[in-house]
């Protein structure tokens, strides 16, 4: 347990679409080497919807 933490604070944080497709591709990647093929599509589809969902995003 972290003590001192707002958890409000931790709830605010953003984070970039890069750094966000590249921790679910990394996961894909280890789902295919435990032997979860689909998962890993799935979560490939969804590290490249990120971008796909960041061009929406007015600037």
């Amino acid at each position: 347990m972290i003590v001192g933490t707002d958890v409000r604070s931790v709830h605010q944080a953003t984070v970039s679409e890069l750094v966000l497709s590249d921790r679910l591709i990394a996961l894909a990647q280890d789902a295919d080497r435990a032997g979860y093929t689909d998962t890993a599509g799935h979560l490939l589809t969804l590290a490249c919807t990120v971008f796909d969902e960041a061009a929406k995003k007015p600037h």
